[in-house]
């Protein structure tokens, strides 16, 4: 299965029910002024590791299907685990997200929420800033370049923290071109979640120190994680890694307790 171009698909189609209702989420968006500062608060300097769990109902990585979990629990689990913000996976099909995730968790949060999808225009960005969202993400794989930067420009001048996320040197490149200061370097194949943490290692050697930059995929171990403190990460978005545990909390505070050399 080619995961990203899927997703694409059905959000092409899902921009029909939701276009008529950009001028109500723009106006909405625009009237909000209490974001929590996502990239700050993950930013713990450069000899420590934040973590960033994501609350998701499927695990596609991992093969494990679809699950009914308590949402508010996960995050009362992350937490107490020591977690600088918090990612919600809005996907429905792939991870099993929606956007009543974000209201519900942005509603009860202590720390600042990402909403992590597919974002391929600004109505979408306008319905996660009205649902509650501090944060979003740029998929740099899914929009073609000469929409990427309104689209990036448009949800900073409104006020959002956005997380570029990148695979692959080029699109790191066009992060850059934007002078982005907040990237995240996805390990994980866009099309079929397969994940190398070399691949943050070989991309982070392209970023200026002022970008605060985040490693996801592949991060199964504390040795993971200290490969990406050595690389120069700032933190982790831990995501499948967390689901086959009982006690998310000890993982994440190990992470915590890295330092670098």
């Amino acid at each position: 299965m080619d995961y990203l171009n899927a997703i694409l698909e059905r959000k092409r189609a899902d921009l029909k029910k939701i276009l008529p209702l950009e001028g109500k989420l723009r106006a909405s968006a625009i009237l909000r002024n209490d974001y929590a500062g996502f990239r700050t608060a993950v930013d713990l300097g450069e000899n420590r590791l934040s973590v960033i769990p994501e609350i998701s109902r499927s695990y596609p990585a991992q093969g494990l299907p679809h699950m009914d979990m308590d949402i508010r629990r996960q995050y009362s689990m992350f937490v107490q685990g020591g977690a600088q913000g918090v990612s919600i996976a809005v996907e429905p099909q792939v991870y099993g997200g929606s956007w009543d995730m974000v209201s519900v968790i942005s509603k009860i949060s202590s720390i600042p929420v990402m909403a992590r999808d597919v974002f391929i225009h600004p109505v979408q960005i306008c319905q996660a800033i009205v649902t509650g969202a501090d944060a979003v993400n740029l998929l740099v794989a899914a929009v073609p370049e000469k929409e990427l930067e309104p689209l990036y420009r448009m949800a900073t001048g409104l006020g959002l923290d956005v997380m570029m996320e990148v695979h692959t040197l080029k699109e790191l490149e066009a992060a850059m071109d934007l002078e982005a200061d907040f990237v995240c370097i996805n390990n994980a194949d866009p099309h079929t979640l397969q994940a190398n943490p070399a691949v943050t290692e070989r991309l982070i050697e392209e970023l200026p120190a002022s970008v605060t930059v985040l490693s996801a995929g592949g991060i199964r171990t504390v040795e993971d994680a200290l490969r990406m403190l050595d690389a120069g990460a700032n933190g982790v978005i831990l995501q499948d890694e967390l689901a086959h545990l009982d006690i998310p909390q000890e993982f994440m505070e190990a992470i915590l307790a890295l330092r670098a050399e």
